[in-house]
């Protein structure tokens, strides 16, 4: 505080100085000086008398650290105490500190040097020493990161730039087959606006999880929300997830900037990483099963269901953690509260939505039609007698019929059973729906569409038999024309029925196509 002080007082002295040389220097320039310094007129106008100058440095020079007192540092892992043992060791001859010997380069470093006490030593350090230098060393990276200024980036507009992540969220939950789990969520945030444009869960990690998400930021509904646009860019980090190549080709089909961030570096989607842990703190936090909170001394977690193996062999039994279905009803309410209630320090207590709606900057949207095929996860089935299978259900359609054992494309969307969408060739089949969910009507259809296809191919068979007669019935008389109208036509003329004429087709077929001649007896035998 004192050199504060100097510095106003020198610096109100030189201004009134300059006032006294252009000659406009006034009774009235002192007292405003002497206010605002918290002086008297008289301590003023004695300063401009004789100008005051700041005191001298009295007593010794402060100890400045050598380069083998920061490696010591080093060494030593940011424990001052142990760098003045090992220095006072070295000064005094011992070269030994608890019970060690000092290293051989600090020995040298310190040869000849002078003691220096120990407080002094910690106050150089604590002076020389960045907070972020001294907690690299002391924990590691995570301490000198938390200690670091980042550069903040200027908010876009709305709808310009997206923020991606995919975490697993410190939960148990319950899913619809197997053993309670921690799901997986992708989140898209909204730079401008720090709206959560779009969100996902999955049991386990993969691209399918992350196209839910997009589509649900890209589809506009005005029935539902107002968000969903095209962004220009996207921010995402290092994630197996957004580097497959479905992911790819839906940014790339959109012209959008994908910006991979470097590995280890979470402050550069600060937002989305914001958002991540409100949802934590606001809402996984109260549930049963949050596995984030605190523990006892033997690292047991507190709370109506544990994380360890009998905690959740006893959860099970009465009743266990939540469904995944419920949880899933409780994130989406939590975030239309998240869009549209709550205020947001930095929107000026405004909400996402809120600033999304002042915010005029135009919006690049696509129809939802458009945007249906490109945005569903993707994988190969073989048709089956019962239909498609794909997680646990059997779709079915009447274009899939009489295509059992061919393999289709298939694209669907995570955790929306109602239908998925079958290619083939690289074009598209038709939509299938699950077995169980078919209505009358779709009921009815399918089958109209088996006894349609049945009788086309039956027509088709009978047009194919016909043609096989006419190009067999000359084979096999004695290889004139007339063998086949002798085979049509009786005794009297009369043309006989088809069984008759297939009956007659086969007796000759099964020994003339073999070249075996009947032999014909004549009427004296």
């Amino acid at each position: 505080m004192e050199g504060a002080e100097e510095s106003k007082r020198a610096a109100a002295v030189a201004r009134l100085i300059q006032l006294r040389d252009a000659e406009q220097l006034s009774a009235a320039h002192v007292r405003l000086a002497a206010e605002g310094l918290g002086v008297s007129e008289r301590t003023v106008w004695r300063w401009l008398a004789a100008p005051a100058r700041v005191p001298e440095h009295r007593g010794p020079e402060p100890y400045v650290l050598s380069e083998t007192d920061r490696e010591a540092y080093a060494l030593y892992r940011g424990n001052v105490s142990a760098v003045h043992r090992a220095r006072q060791a070295v000064v005094d001859g011992d070269g030994t500190t608890a019970g060690a010997p000092v290293p051989d380069f600090l020995r040298e470093g310190w040869a000849g040097a002078a003691p220096v006490a120990l407080r002094t030593m910690q106050v150089a350090f604590n002076r020389e020493l960045t907070p972020a230098e001294r907690a690299a060393w002391k924990v590691g990276e995570s301490g000198r990161r938390a200690k670091s200024v980042y550069l903040r980036r200027p908010d876009e507009v709305r709808g310009r730039v997206w923020e991606m992540d995919h975490k697993q969220l410190p939960i148990l939950v319950h899913p619809p087959k197997g053993k309670p789990l921690s799901p997986w969520m992708t989140t898209i945030v909204d730079d401008g606006t720090r709206a959560l444009l779009g969100w996902s869960l999955a049991v386990s990690p993969h691209a399918g999880t992350v196209l839910t998400a997009m589509r649900m930021a890209l589809v506009h509904d005005a029935d539902v929300s107002p968000f969903g646009a095209v962004p220009a860019r996207v921010r995402i980090d290092r994630g197996l997830e957004f580097a497959a190549g479905t992911i790819k080709d839906v940014m790339d089909a959109l012209c959008v900037t994908v910006h991979r961030l470097p590995a280890f570096t979470p402050h550069r989607k600060g937002k989305v990483e914001r958002v991540n842990l409100t949802i934590e703190q606001t809402l996984i936090s109260l549930m049963p099963g949050f596995t984030g909170g605190p523990r006892d001394a033997s690292g047991r977690l507190y709370g109506p269901i544990g994380d360890s193996p009998a905690a959740k062999r006893a959860a099970e039994k009465t009743g266990g953690p939540m469904l995944l279905d419920d949880f899933v009803a409780r994130l989406a309410a939590w975030v239309r509260w998240y869009n549209t209630e709550r205020p947001h320090r930095m929107l000026e207590g405004r909400t996402p939505l809120a600033a999304w709606q002042e915010d005029e900057a135009p919006l690049h949207r696509i129809d939802a039609d458009k945007l249906r095929h490109l945005l569903l996860a993707g994988d190969e089935r073989t048709i089956q007698k019962d239909g498609i299978h794909l997680g646990g259900h059997a779709y079915v359609a009447s274009e899939i019929h009489g295509r059992v054992g061919q393999v289709v494309q298939i694209r669907y969307m995570p955790h929306d059973d109602r239908s998925i969408e079958v290619y083939l060739g690289g074009k598209h089949l038709c939509t299938a729906l699950p077995t169980g969910t078919l209505t009358a009507e779709q009921t009815d259809a399918f089958r109209l569409q088996q006894r349609e296809e049945a009788a086309r191919l039956g027509r088709e068979r009978r047009k194919a038999s016909r043609r096989a007669r006419r190009e067999l019935a000359p084979m096999t008389g004695d290889g004139t024309p007339a063998a086949e109208s002798r085979l049509v036509a009786d005794k009297t003329g009369r043309n006989s029925s088809r069984q008759a004429l297939d009956a007659a087709l086969r007796a000759r077929s099964s020994t003339s196509l073999l070249g075996i001649i009947p032999i014909i007896k004549n009427e004296e035998s």
